[in-house]
């Protein structure tokens, strides 16, 4: 692929994550007086998340048009699309469906996709494997979210007639218990194996695994943390631990 196309592709998928993640914030904007300030979103962790996510596209299309050959920036721009439309998505259905019934079409579907679609992301290795031997870690993280995701799909689409009732909001047992297992068992065996390649590193690569070993670490802390505890401090440093990903990944190019 030539530069000038890989930076074109890069420079789209960037352009229209930053784009959907700034509609999510406009509609969130709206629908502020509308809706309750934890659905819609338009809160001081709310905004934060919404705004820190931008980084994510941001360095995706850097990697990405320096270095196409890696596939991290190509994993960060994916996920920037996910967030980007899980985003707006939601924030769509809120409107359609809960502070302005039937002003826009196809409300409870935009509902229905932003439920899972953040999942996506989570399915894909970062980087390459150290070496066979870590490659059953691999299938069981990637084997957890996607069991995660049809779980989160199944959830959602029992709940396709009222997305946002209180039937919907509240967890039912047989969908938290894989969320509250499978994703920190999954994050955790991520956070080890970067935490391995950085103990067994030397020279060059060590130091450019020091910092963003951490930044993983805390990532994955705040993360497994943000499921049991509803803190705005919870959710401000996680988006910073990832944006701090982001910058050593950047900088590792």
């Amino acid at each position: 692929m030539r530069v000038l196309t890989v930076r074109w592709v890069a420079g789209c998928a960037a352009v229209g994550s930053v784009a959907l993640m700034a509609g999510a914030l406009v509609l969130a904007y709206v629908d502020r007086h509308l809706v309750p300030a934890d659905m819609v979103g338009w809160n001081f962790s709310g905004v934060f998340e919404g705004v820190a996510n931008l980084a994510v596209p941001v360095v995706g299309f850097v990697l990405a048009s320096r270095r196409p050959a890696n596939r991290v920036g190509w994993l960060f721009l994916v996920a920037g699309l996910a967030l980007g439309l899980g985003g707006f998505l939601s924030a769509y259905g809120l409107h359609a469906l809960v502070a302005a019934p039937g002003s826009l079409p196809a409300g409870r579907a935009a509902a229905w996709f932003a439920y899972w679609i953040w999942v996506i992301p989570l399915l894909f290795p970062a980087g390459q494997l150290r070496s066979r031997r870590w490659r059953p870690a691999a299938w069981f993280v990637g084997g957890a979210f996607a069991l995660i995701g049809v779980d989160l799909l199944v959830n959602a689409t029992r709940f396709w007639s009222d997305p946002f009732g209180p039937a919907s909001q509240a967890w039912d047992p047989l969908v938290l218990a894989p969320v509250l297992i499978l994703m920190p068992a999954a994050l955790v065996v991520s956070v080890v194996a970067v935490v391995v390649r950085f103990a067994r590193s030397a020279g060059e690569e060590r130091l450019q695994l020091k910092w963003f070993a951490a930044a993983a670490v805390l990532v994955v802390a705040t993360f497994i943390a943000s499921i049991f505890v509803n803190s705005a401090a919870v959710d401000v440093l996680q988006n910073v631990a990832f944006c701090a990903c982001g910058r050593r990944s950047a900088s590792r190019c």
